[in-house]
């Protein structure tokens, strides 16, 4: 039987060998300095490590993938990370609408998590966490330009150059999120990196709260993969997130750990949870399309930004043609809800014989309802003659003339001529309806916002039509998580987004903002309608499911059914509805306190 020194000798020796042939190919000076000075018999254990070493030192040996990539004392290793960062950001672009290569979000945090864990430097973290943050804002959002450039007579380099400026605002908190990784890593080792998912969505979270911006939350990128995203029932988009990363985590944990069971053990657990996500979402897919008896006709005029001859009459004569289609396939026996314009697509089935619901969208038509007694007339006119509720856009104002106020607003009016609710925008868009810290920042009051001076609205007002209890969200709103449920808490049947984008041109923020109504759906488990006035308009179901889309920039209208009170009442109020982002909030607090507790000075017994 081989004796201790002669297993000692033979492991000497395929330990020289094997770095013989490592050497010429790799620099990984912390890998071949553990092992030439380590004691031949010493355990694969990090306790078993002379003190030496740092315990960074250590997880750069257990790297076995990363010794074609400079490491932490290697020369320069802050060069490959940055890399990784750049490499982060690019594949956080490629994930999102226009590209659409949803798939790549399950691996795009992975290089910047395996760049923190390389580099374990708060600031140096936090650098390549911004770095990845600005190239993804930027590359994901680039349309901004187009309304600064086009309507706010920017040059389009000065354009590009405040985008990237907001952007670069935005990506402080992707940065966060990498120096909290790094502290914890730091502080608590190889199983910190676990804790990535829960720091990720903890700055989703705080980005909306603090900016009021949660646009591209990592979970927007599977919005079309209706299985995957049925989790945000319960806890919203972040949820979705948090389990997207985790599989970029489990991947990282693997690589580094991948000779030891826990790398297979955390990779395959990450799989499960992949796994048992997809099965919760397919055992929610209806059988078969669900259908309300109230039908809708939303109007998709195509108005230009640059309103020019289009009046109000127009928007009436394509209300008008719906109405006459739809009276049309009703006198025929036609039973299925289908495009009226050339599109083969099908929406709910048709239980009455007209149309109960007219819905106009957000438009760049200044119409000011109530100070226009001539609008107020032809509007009133188009109802009574149809029998139908009109849902619009307007400007709204206080009743209190001496008080400076312009509000943006929808507003309902019923067949009879009155108007029956309004419901004033609370959620504004930045520069466009309103410009942050005009009131403490000296320059800020000479920049205009690209609209007008819009003051918030305070209250959820829902409106009763047709038997429906419509909520309405008004464009940049459809992204905000915490409106949309605050109005299916109060007890909105139905969504309804009305937005105009043709402001940003034809780049990927329609189908972008399309991606938020979807999670907004799900989330609340109740069906929406999205009408917009150059595309893409839809009905989504409450599973998320997108249904008879408008094709961009052309004038068509669409009928869709959508459920009343009594038929809405089976549809329940899902968790994230009734407790709203428990699993964010949680998620904050347990990463606040895991920076706290690695900041701390270190007990005897942990150094």
């Amino acid at each position: 039987m081989m004796n201790d020194e002669s297993r000692c000798d033979k492991n000497d020796s395929v330990r020289n060998a094997l770095l013989n042939i490592i050497r010429p190919a790799f620099t990984f000076q912390g890998f071949s300095s553990f092992v030439h000075h380590s004691h031949c018999c010493v355990q694969h254990q990090e306790e078993a490590a002379p003190p030496v070493y740092a315990h960074e030192d250590l997880l750069a040996a257990r790297f076995r993938v990363s010794k074609v990539i400079p490491y932490q004392s290697a020369s320069p290793p802050f060069i490959s990370n940055l890399l990784l960062a750049i490499f982060s950001g690019l594949l956080l672009v490629f994930a999102f609408p226009e590209w659409n290569w949803w798939s790549l979000g399950w691996v795009c945090t992975a290089p910047l998590i395996m760049a923190v864990v390389r580099e374990q430097r708060f600031w140096r973290s936090l650098l390549l966490g911004y770095v990845a943050g600005t190239i993804f804002y930027v590359g994901s959002s680039y349309w901004v330009t187009h309304s600064m450039h086009n309507y706010g007579e920017i040059p389009l380099w000065l354009s590009y150059v405040i985008t990237t400026v907001f952007a670069s605002a935005l990506s402080i908190f992707t940065g966060l999120f990498a120096g909290a990784l790094a502290l914890a890593i730091k502080r608590f080792r190889g199983w910190a990196i676990l804790s990535a998912p829960v720091l990720w969505a903890a700055s989703e979270w705080a980005r909306l709260e603090i900016t009021g911006v949660g646009w591209n939350a990592l979970g927007y990128s599977q919005a079309f993969q209706p299985a995957v995203i049925q989790v945000a029932r319960l806890g919203g988009v972040y949820l979705v997130s948090a389990i997207m990363v985790a599989a970029s985590t489990a991947l990282v944990f693997a690589l580094i750990y991948l000779e030891r069971r826990r790398g297979i053990i955390v990779l395959t657990a990450a799989g499960v949870i992949a796994i048992l996500t997809v099965i919760y979402g397919e055992s929610l897919r209806p059988e078969k399309e669900e259908a309300g008896s109230v039908t809708v006709a939303i109007i998709q005029p195509d108005v230009p930004i640059e309103v020019g001859p289009v009046t109000v009459e127009d928007f009436i004569a394509l209300s008008n043609r719906a109405i006459q289609d739809k009276a049309k396939q009703a006198a025929s026996g036609e039973a299925g809800a289908r495009s009226i314009s050339d599109s083969n697509a099908t929406g709910g089935q048709l239980r009455r014989a007209g149309v109960d619901v007219v819905i106009w969208p957000e438009s760049p038509m200044n119409f000011e309802y109530d100070r226009d007694f001539e609008l107020q007339r032809t509007i009133s006119e188009f109802t009574s003659s149809n029998n139908v509720f009109l849902l619009m856009n307007s400007w709204g104002f206080p009743k209190d003339d001496t008080i400076d106020a312009r509000y943006n607003s929808a507003l309902a009016i019923a067949p009879d001529g009155r108007k029956i609710f309004e419901y004033d925008k609370i959620a504004l868009v930045p520069f466009g309806e309103y410009v942050p810290a005009r009131s403490w920042l000296p320059f800020m009051d000479k920049i205009p916002a690209l609209v007008a001076d819009i003051t918030p609205g305070a209250s959820f007002t829902l409106g009763d039509v047709a038997g429906a209890r419509l909520g309405t969200a008004i464009c940049f709103e459809a992204t905000r998580p915490d409106i949309v449920r605050r109005l299916r808490l109060e007890g909105a049947t139905a969504l309804v987004q009305i937005s105009n984008e043709l402001w940003f041109g034809p780049g990927a923020a329609p189908r972008q903002m399309l991606a938020c109504a979807v999670f907004r759906a799900v989330e609340n488990n109740v069906e929406l309608i999205r009408s917009t006035n150059s595309g893409l308009s839809a009905r989504i179901d409450r599973y998320g499911i997108v249904r008879d889309e408008t094709p961009m920039f052309e004038q068509t209208t669409r009928l869709w059914n959508i459920k009343t009170v009594d038929e809405a009442r089976g549809d329940s109020l899902t968790f994230y509805t009734r407790y709203g982002d428990v699993f964010a909030v949680a998620c904050a607090v347990l990463s606040i306190t895991l920076v706290i507790v690695s900041i701390l000075p270190k007990r005897e017994h942990e150094r």
